[in-house]
């Protein structure tokens, strides 16, 4: 919801996807624990050697402690054979960008789609 609120789209899919969407996505997961409590969950898809990040989300409880930089490091350690990866987000959503961008992810190209003005960033694997 924050994310659609910063850029200015509420039909993203995390937000109309019902727990049976959900379940059927074809995507490996990692989840951030705490005591139990899923804090932050990165869900990714690997075609031969280029891993699709397709959701980082992490609870606006716990913006700012390291959760998603955790995550993203994890996924970089577990596909440290791919040649690339890639993500896309709002082009209006400044903290993920500047998460991807602290973490060695560059940008690809910007393109508009459904009225959202979206940004494409990779990073070249193993760093």
């Amino acid at each position: 919801a924050v994310e659609a609120e910063l850029i200015g789209y509420s039909q993203m899919p995390p937000l109309v996807e019902t727990t049976s969407d959900i379940a059927r996505l074809d995507l490996i997961v990692l989840g951030a624990l705490e005591r139990e409590t899923l804090r932050g969950l990165l869900g990714y898809r690997r075609d031969a050697d280029v891993v699709d990040i397709d959701r980082l989300a992490v609870n606006p409880e716990n913006f700012r402690s390291g959760i998603g930089r955790a995550l993203l490091e994890e996924l970089h350690r577990r596909e440290s054979d791919a040649d690339r990866f890639e993500v896309s987000t709002g082009a209006a959503n400044e903290p993920a960008i500047a998460l991807y961008r602290a973490v060695g992810y560059r940008l690809k190209r910007q393109e508009i789609s459904r009225g959202v003005r979206l940004v494409h960033l990779e990073r070249a694997g193993p760093q």
